[in-house]
């Protein structure tokens, strides 16, 4: 008996069929596949004949080699005969074919904050870490030496800065202009705005996909922050949504890493390290938290394999953490204290990347106002 002849498995290959396969491959170092991510300008299938363009920004040379080889294995899988995989401009690229629909630049709608000069964000590859507590210290730190600064708890999964602050109780003095824009808080003379303002009192986000991303645009857009010099935002750890929504949103001039000495957590801070760096966010050093208590040494070896600097190391502090819990920040309680003086070394490395300097003042106080270099 003759055997039925084999199907040709390429044959079944189809624009859709490719873009559904490429949905189902992520873009290295985030959560988001390459469609959704809006990097797939181009698919074209024909006899098993493949060809996918791709429109890349990004500063790491081996994302491109990654997307290629991981492109071509899935698609031969699905029995291609050839696979073309070009790397283009998110801007410059090519018009699709007829059956294709053509993606928008993600970062076509990325803007300034006009009262803000410089935006930064503090994020950490994993929770428990002390995020939080870098941030919301950072920003005691960089005002007390006479910027002002801003906080925004973009934190939507855990917003824990109303805690940190003692400003909880501030979510029933939260207004909204005549535009409807948000106006901030103030808690330790800081303006503030957190997504636990907005979630009620023990209520958890289960928010996922676009509705974090259309949550974070129009959070980041739509509060009425006065002139500042810098504003701090608390991201929320990992690589996932956020961070990508936020840096599609609006002009961020660095981000801040932070980890703590064990493995886990440096493996985790690599990545999110190579997560700012995929969406071509300048890292301005690495922050190694509760040193001593876990052991030590992370800090240094996340920020020489990133190439960034080391900001601060931090000391495990007990009184912190109770200061913390209570809603006083060590900078605030605590101004001369070791864990404030590692603060102040954060704040002044923040500040100097981003182009000011110091100038003496008087022999009474040890610190000079900043000043734009």
């Amino acid at each position: 008996m003759d055997e039925p002849p084999k199907k040709d498995v390429g044959a079944d290959l189809d624009v859709d069929s490719v873009r559904a396969a490429l949905a189902t491959i992520r873009y290295p170092g985030l959560s988001r596949d390459l469609v959704s991510f809006g990097v797939v300008n181009h698919v074209s299938s024909c006899d098993g004949r493949v060809k996918v363009i791709l429109g890349l920004r990004t500063g790491d040379p081996s994302v491109p080699e990654k997307l290629t080889s991981a492109i071509t294995a899935r698609l031969r899988e699905m029995g291609a005969s050839m696979v073309t995989v070009e790397i283009g401009e998110p801007a410059a690229a090519p018009a699709p074919l007829p059956q294709a629909r053509a993606v928008p630049d993600p970062w076509a709608d990325q803007m300034r904050l006009g009262s803000v000069r410089h935006v930064v964000a503090v994020g950490a590859g994993k929770g428990g870490v002390g995020k939080s507590t870098v941030a919301v210290n950072l920003a005691l730190a960089l005002a007390r030496d006479g910027l002002t600064v801003g906080l925004l708890d973009a934190d939507i999964y855990g917003p824990s800065l109303p805690i940190l602050l003692g400003a909880e109780e501030l979510a029933n003095e939260v207004r909204m202009t005549e535009d409807r824009q948000i106006l901030p808080v103030e808690a330790h003379g800081i303006p503030l705005i957190s997504f636990g303002f907005f979630l009620g009192e023990s209520s958890p986000a289960v928010w996922r996909g676009p509705m974090v991303s259309k949550a974070v645009k129009q959070f980041a857009r739509g509060v009425a922050w006065p002139e500042l010099d810098i504003l701090i935002v608390d991201l929320p750890p990992g690589t996932g949504d956020i961070p990508l929504s936020l840096a599609q949103s609006v002009v961020l001039s660095g981000a801040i890493v932070v980890t703590q000495p064990q493995r886990l957590a440096f493996t985790e801070a690599e990545k999110a390290a190579r997560m700012f760096e995929t969406l071509e966010v300048r890292v301005l050093g690495v922050v190694e938290n509760m040193r001593g208590a876990f052991g030590g040494g992370a800090g240094e070896e996340v920020a020489a394999r990133i190439g960034a600097p080391l900001l601060a190391t931090v000391d495990f502090d007990a009184a912190m953490v109770a200061e913390g819990d209570a809603g006083a920040p060590t900078v605030v309680m605590r101004p001369d204290s070791e864990t404030a003086a590692a603060f102040t070394r954060m704040a002044r490395g923040v500040a100097g990347a981003l182009g000011w300097k110091y100038e003496e003042r008087s022999a009474e106080i040890d610190s000079g106002p900043l000043a734009v270099g």
